[in-house]
């Protein structure tokens, strides 16, 4: 069985007032072109199909677009398993759950799966999957630890850390107790499917949360009988703990800034009659141009910026614009910047927010660790976005960092 293992696509997200639909349904296309290319049996989106802003709407024109992107793919008895993330929201989630199941009630019977169609988890599953060869692979699916989908909803707790040990420990009993009852067959090779934060992910930033207030597991906690462990949650593309059947595909696309120096694209691997067959390849696709523009001398650089950018139309931009003598108002260099960046993010005048807050350089969360601290101050600092050493001086820190955990 062909397995494509992709995570996090964020569909209906926005940026700021910036919409990423566009650019996330070029990337879904080519999701689908890859099944072709690769002919795989199965897509595994390991949660956060849709972003929070997601509304019902948004996500009806989303899931359209897949039906018509994955129309081969779905001829051919290709099958989509997708589970919940923490920025799918439930209610929504099981609205299109319940359709999906109305449309189709006895899809999953006896913990059997039909192909040829999509699948959206929101809960707890062990399931069953033949490939157009007739082999049987087996899935577990764990959504995201939240406690409406772990039977947790009435339970009193006292503290977001004591929160996380319940949820922490409901998953691990649970997965410990399904792999000992039926439907689970001890004798299939076992796909888990999860959307976890797992112990030893090297983790730059969790989107949008904090990670000291995530559930963590270790990876033992999960089992380690698993075949192939399909993770989503972390968009850094990585195995864990070097183990090259627990793996991280990464994001579908740069959602923020914090993710402009990651590698995109999906994993591919095949389970045979031995199990995993090799280690899984990464199959890139191309980001969205994300570009930190430093002006030091508007007049001189304002008139080169479009040639200096060919992808501008494209490309999310944000302009840092340094202290500084100019006879263009600040209006006239807004309406300028526009012109050339369509899709301008962000213009911020370094001595107005210097004035206001008495800082230079970014601001550092100080609830974060040495090594997130560190990295985000080199990657966000606005006079080292120019430095033409930039990329050996972030890979040597990944050296001086990777050295010091060990």
């Amino acid at each position: 069985m062909r397995i494509i293992h992709t995570a996090d696509w964020h569909l209906c997200n926005k940026l700021g007032p910036i919409k990423r639909t566009d650019d996330l349904n070029r990337r879904v296309e080519r999701v689908a072109e890859l099944c072709e290319e690769h002919a795989a049996d199965v897509l595994i989106i390991a949660g956060d199909l849709f972003s929070e802003y997601a509304e019902l709407e948004d996500m009806t024109k989303a899931l359209t677009h897949i039906q018509s992107s994955f129309t081969a793919f779905f001829q051919r008895g290709g099958t989509i398993l997708a589970i919940t993330g923490n920025h799918d929201k439930d209610a929504k989630i099981n609205a299109v759950h319940a359709g999906m199941t109305l449309a189709m009630p006895f899809a999953m019977q006896g913990g059997n799966l039909g192909g040829g169609r999509m699948y959206f988890l929101n809960g707890r599953g062990v399931a069953t999957l033949a490939s157009p060869d007739g082999q049987r692979v087996q899935f577990v699916f764990v959504p995201y630890p939240f406690t409406s989908r772990y039977d947790l909803s009435a339970t009193v707790y006292h503290s977001k850390e004591e929160l996380n040990n319940l949820l922490r420990a409901k998953v691990s009993e649970w997965l410990q107790k399904a792999s000992n009852e039926k439907p689970f067959d001890a004798s299939l090779h076992t796909v888990l499917v999860g959307h976890l934060h797992v112990r030893g992910a090297e983790v730059h930033t969790v989107y949008k949360m904090n990670a000291g207030d995530d559930v963590q597991f270790d990876l033992a906690e999960l089992n380690p009988m698993w075949a192939y462990v399909a993770l989503g949650h972390i968009h850094k593309p990585q195995m864990v703990n070097g183990q090259a059947n627990v793996r991280y595909p990464g994001s579908l696309d740069r959602l923020d800034f914090g993710e402009t120096h990651e590698e995109h694209g999906v994993l591919l691997l095949e389970i045979g009659k031995s199990g995993l067959i090799g280690e899984p390849q990464h199959l890139p696709i191309p980001a969205t141009p994300f570009h930190t523009i430093s002006l030091t001398d508007l007049e001189a650089q304002l008139p080169g910026l479009a040639e200096l950018y060919p992808d501008r139309e494209t490309a999310i931009v944000r302009v840092h614009i340094a202290p500084q003598t100019t006879t263009l108002s600040r209006d006239e260099v807004n309406r300028q910047l526009k012109r050339i960046f369509p899709r301008l993010h962000e213009l911020k005048w370094l001595e107005s927010e210097m004035e206001m807050t008495g800082e230079i350089g970014p601001r550092i969360d100080a609830r974060a660790g040495l090594e997130t601290a560190v990295r985000e101050y080199l990657t966000h600092h606005e006079t080292f976005q120019a430095d033409p050493d930039k990329e050996a001086v972030l890979a040597l820190l990944e050296t001086f960092l990777k050295d010091g955990a060990a």
